[in-house]
């Protein structure tokens, strides 16, 4: 029997096998130190079948410090990028030459899926990615994992947040909810 991935439940999702698969692209701006990628998650939920099911899909943005200016690159993708790059560097203050990827957004194929599955989903499948890829940090604003409006998810999140994942977080005083940054150092996050 099919599944349709948008009938997903919170529990399928958290208790799947999930595998990876991704396009990537080079920056067409500079030379070298800026891809963007797309992860893509699936999994199969009936062994008769072994139909693949996509779970969820993240846009990533990786920078090698080393190689481009992080700051420069950042900003030459969109006013978020630009944004998260000069919070990093100037309230976080980053090495500038780091690998850092940012989680631009975080989309789960399913209308039942909770905050809750959203953070299991960057806590076991994403961020272990990103370090075994060698990135020394992963960033991302609180809109990319949970969209604004519901006070409940965003409660959900910020306490997942606080109690799962080791990060430093930030939100200025004139700032939204889905405006503030966070910052894993995945050197942290994996000892």
């Amino acid at each position: 029997m099919s599944v349709d991935n948008k009938d997903l439940t919170d529990e399928q999702i958290q208790d799947a096998y999930i595998f990876m698969d991704g396009t990537f692209n080079k920056s067409t701006e500079f030379d070298h130190g800026l891809f963007s990628e797309w992860l893509i998650l699936k999994t199969i939920l009936d062994d008769e079948y072994e139909e693949e099911i996509e779970v969820a899909k993240v846009n990533l943005y990786l920078f090698n410090g080393e190689q481009v200016d992080f700051y420069e690159a950042a900003d030459s993708i969109d006013g978020h990028q630009e944004f998260i790059a000069s919070k990093l560097l100037n309230v976080f203050q980053i090495d500038p030459l780091s690998r850092i990827a940012i989680i631009d957004n975080l989309y789960v194929n399913s209308e039942n899926a909770t905050a809750k599955t959203k953070i299991k989903l960057l806590n076991e499948q994403i961020l272990p990615y990103l370090y075994d890829r060698g990135f020394e940090y992963a960033a991302f604003l609180n809109a990319s994992i949970c969209y604004e409006g519901s006070r409940l998810e965003q409660e959900t999140t910020d306490n997942a947040f606080e109690n799962e994942i080791p990060m430093i977080r930030e939100i200025g005083e004139s700032e939204r909810w889905g405006e503030g940054v966070n910052l894993v150092d995945l050197e942290e996050y994996k000892s």
